[in-house]
This record gives structure tokens, sequence and C-alpha cells, in this order.
């Protein structure tokens, strides 16, 4: 190869380079800039190789798209029962339940939060109890909530999957941001 091959070789691989790398940092100024609008109704705060930052605009997202955990999904066959003078807490976690899924009565205080719940029969039942639902899915399929002899339900910024039943005294607080489906 003669000495002016080499030196034109060099010359073009330099070049391409040096392209490849103004055009590199051409996109990225052109990313980061202020923010702006996204197609899925966010802002887009910033971008860069790799990620992206959207902060979602109030309203943004489908009905009943609630995000709630990412714990892994347990199947129990049997409900959990709280009775009596007791305080159970269900934080974080995604049960599937072959039958009914959650009982509280008796005077039991039932705090869910950041959980999925998934019922084959009735989700929540309570017999006066009280029942607190924040930042959660409950789905059943006979209902998502029965509630009677004075329960009472306070939910917040949770999804509902099935009839929500009420008898007698009970009542459901419905206290903003639910998704009643």
């Amino acid at each position: 190869m003669t000495d002016f091959c080499k030196r034109l070789v060099t010359a073009t691989v330099v070049a391409g380079v040096a392209f490849g790398v103004v055009g590199l940092a051409a996109g990225q100024a052109a990313s980061t800039g202020t923010a702006a609008q996204t197609s899925g109704g966010g802002r887009l705060v910033e971008k860069g190789p790799g990620y992206s930052i959207v902060v979602a605009s109030p309203g943004a997202g489908s009905q009943g798209d609630t995000k709630v955990t990412d714990a892994p999904l347990e199947t129990l066959h049997e409900p959990i029962v709280c009775q009596g003078n007791r305080v159970l807490n269900i934080d974080n976690r995604n049960i599937r339940f072959d039958g009914n899924a959650v009982t509280a009565e008796d005077g039991c205080e039932l705090r869910i939060s950041n959980s999925r719940i998934s019922a084959s029969g009735v989700a929540i039942r309570a017999r006066n109890a009280s029942v607190h639902i924040e930042n959660s899915e409950i789905e059943g399929h006979k209902a998502s909530i029965d509630a009677s002899r004075g329960a009472q339900i306070y939910a917040e910024t949770s999804t509902f999957r099935g009839a929500a039943r009420r008898l007698g005294q009970a009542v459901i607080h419905d206290l903003g941001n639910n998704n009643w489906l």
C-alpha cells in the first residue's frame, strides 16, 4: 500500500469519527432542550441515550390504569380472614384467589395499600369492620366489595372491578381518585 493510500484511509477514518461525534452531540443537544409535550399526554422533562423522563399530566393514562405494585404474583386457595379486635395490613402484594379473597369482621381493622387483589368470588367482604383501601386494584368476579352489618369502607386512589355491594348500615366512603369499573 502506498504512502498516499495510507494517508487517505487515515483521513477518512478520522473524518468519519469526527462527523459521528458531531452528530451524536447535535442529537443530544436537540433532545435535552426545554420540556416538550409527548404524544402520551405527559411533559418530557429530560431525554438522553437510553432514557427519557416524562411527567404525566393530570388525567393522563387510561381509566382503571393504576400503578400499584411490582410484587410477584401469589396464588392462594383459601381466603385471608381477620376477625375480632385486630389490625391486618396488606401492603405491596399481588395476590390471586381461587374463591373469595379477604374477609374482615367483628371489629377487625383492615388496611390494604399498594396491592393488587383478584378473586374468582368476592374480593373484599366486610361485616362490622373497618376497611381502608389505598392505591390498590381490587377485582372480584362476583363483587369487588360486599359490605354489611355496619361495615365502613374507605377507598382512595384505587381501581375496583366488579360490583360494590352494601347492605343496611354499611357505608362505602369514596375519598377520591377511584375508578369503579
